[in-house]
C-alpha cells in the first residue's frame, strides 16, 4: 500500500477524526454503583484505579493521565464507568 492509496487516506482520516473527537472525553465514575469487581484496575493502562478492598470499591485518581482508552467502561459490570 502506497501513501497515494485512497482505502489508506480513507482510514487514516477517518483515525485521525475519531482520534481528535476521544482527546475531549473523560472518564466519570459513580462510586454508589461500584461493586468491589475491581476489573477497571485490571485493565487500566496508566493505573488511574486502585481497589479499596476493605469498602469493595476502586478509587480513581489521577485523572489527569487518564488517555479515556474506555478499556474500563467495557469492563465494569455495574455500569458505574462511563465515558463522556
Amino acid at each position: 500500500m502506497s501513501a497515494s492509496d485512497p482505502t489508506l487516506w480513507s482510514s487514516l482520516t477517518e483515525h485521525l477524526q475519531l482520534a481528535r473527537e476521544l482527546r475531549y472525553l473523560e472518564i466519570h465514575f459513580d462510586p454508589e454503583k461500584c461493586k468491589g469487581v475491581w476489573q477497571c484496575y485490571e485493565v487500566c493502562p496508566v493505573g488511574c484505579w486502585t481497589p479499596n478492598r476493605p469498602a469493595r470499591v476502586v478509587i480513581f485518581h489521577n485523572p489527569e493521565l487518564c488517555i479515556a482508552c474506555g478499556a474500563c467502561v467495557l469492563q465494569c459490570p455495574q455500569d458505574a464507568i462511563t465515558l463522556e
